[in-house]
């Protein structure tokens, strides 16, 4: 955090910020955030409520250590790689839930050789963010607010964003002038099965709309349709239900249906965009 203070900027005056004794960042008037002891800062002026719990959050890490994610996750380290070399880049991920994504894809970038990059996860829901801290404690993370982001214009070679919502006047602000904006959208046949069961309806051409969005606010460079179909054995079918809202209205016997499965086959339906600004 000392090493990169420089990234942040007071979310309440937007002045710069230095660490002060290593307990807590301070702008140039005064404003502080204490860095909580497992490593985040958390920048809301206040508490917000999200139904983005704790168990939400530790069944998403149960996923990613299945290995469920792993193919998205090797594509988009793939695609930052094609595009910088080994080269150190700043990256951020906004909406970074518990890190699993963030921490894999620097993981599989330092194991192709790229090393010194500066990884910043960003989240409004604090579980989330503090899982994270305390899993991957050399990464900084950030509880704040997407809409008022704490960190300098500028500053980040790529920016992800991971089947969460976007905040694209932020995304511009923060981005390099070269910078890319890689942003995961679902397909119509992600996770599927879970909709099956649970009698969701996929919403009419949401994907398309989705991309028609990104267009309007970035300059679409690429487009990579990824679609992969896991087994998931009887212990993972818990986690696979409560890691996504879409059981949040399911009435509970379709989900103690799935639950007594002995397995369940589940479609991973994502396409990866990617980005830059608008000259």
């Amino acid at each position: 955090m000392a090493n990169h203070s420089h990234l942040f900027l007071c979310p309440l005056c937007s002045t710069s910020m230095r660490v002060e004794e290593l307990r807590q960042l301070i702008c140039r008037k005064g404003h502080s955030f204490d860095i909580a002891k497992q490593g985040y800062v958390n920048f809301l002026p206040r508490p917000a409520a999200s139904k983005y719990g704790q168990s939400l959050f530790r069944s998403r890490s149960m996923m990613s250590e299945s290995g469920f994610f792993e193919s998205l996750d090797r594509l988009i380290a793939c695609q930052i790689l094609a595009h910088i070399g080994n080269q150190p880049v700043r990256l951020l991920d906004m909406g970074c839930g518990e890190g699993s994504h963030l921490t894999r894809i620097l993981d599989m970038m330092q194991t192709a050789g790229c090393h010194g990059t500066a990884g910043v996860g960003l989240d409004i829901a604090k579980e989330g963010v503090r899982m994270a801290a305390s899993r991957q404690p050399h990464l900084l993370w950030c509880v704040a607010d997407l809409a008022r982001s704490p960190l300098a214009g500028r500053s980040f070679d790529f920016i992800l964003n991971i089947l969460s919502p976007s905040n694209y006047a932020q995304c511009q602000r923060l981005l390099k002038d070269d910078g890319f904006l890689i942003k995961i959208i679902p397909g119509d046949g992600h996770l599927q099965e879970l909709r099956t069961a649970f009698r969701t309806a996929n919403r009419s051409n949401s994907g398309s709309k989705l991309e028609e969005r990104f267009r309007d606010n970035f300059k679409l460079i690429q487009s990579l349709p990824l679609r992969t179909r896991s087994k998931l054995d009887a212990d993972l079918i818990p986690h696979a239900i409560a890691m996504t809202p879409l059981s949040w209205h399911a009435d509970i016997g379709s989900i103690h249906s799935l639950q007594e499965l002995s397995f369940l086959d589940l479609t991973l339906d994502v396409t990866l965009l990617i980005g830059q600004k608008h000259r």
